[in-house]
């Protein structure tokens, strides 16, 4: 067998840096107990926004919504800080750069919380696949939502 020798790729380095991510909310609330009646489904709402903070640092938030009717609402919400080194170069869309990297970043974060939180006692978890999130966003219509994030530049929303 013949050996493939491998190629170093050249460090590059990053145009951003995202620091600190931090969850801005958690909760689970209960209205009720487990409703085994099959015809009743989870509603789920993601939502993100985009803000910048200051010259180079923007905010993004996500944050995701699952209800269940007469049982539960969990929410989880999730902020990352975007410091730019540098220059960006030009022609480069800072909301395209930020919603196409870091909400793609910020979503596993918030698929696992909403995981944890709803393996409850009496309630049905909500497990999320590995998705494309950005697909999914790019597909949904855009509408108004909540964003912590200072002087919100654009935000979006996918209803399931």
């Amino acid at each position: 067998m013949e050996k493939v020798k491998k190629e170093q790729l050249p460090l590059v380095s990053s145009g951003f840096n995202l620091d600190p991510v931090v969850f801005d909310s958690i909760s689970f609330e209960r209205y009720g107990f487990r409703n085994k009646n099959e015809g009743i489904k989870t509603e789920f709402d993601l939502s993100y926004a985009i803000g910048k903070v200051s010259d180079k640092t923007y905010c993004v938030t996500l944050k995701a919504v699952a209800k269940r009717k007469d049982e539960y609402k969990a929410s989880v919400q999730i902020s990352g800080y975007c410091n730019f080194n540098g220059e960006l170069p030009e022609g480069v869309d800072v909301d395209t750069l930020l919603k196409e990297n870091v909400v793609a970043i910020l979503f596993p974060y918030i698929r696992s919380e909403m995981t944890l939180i709803t393996s409850q006692p009496e309630v049905e978890p909500v497990v999320w696949p590995v998705m494309n999130i950005l697909s999914m966003f790019k597909q949904a219509e855009k509408s108004k939502h909540i964003s912590e994030c200072q002087k919100s530049n654009s935000e979006s929303s996918i209803n399931e």
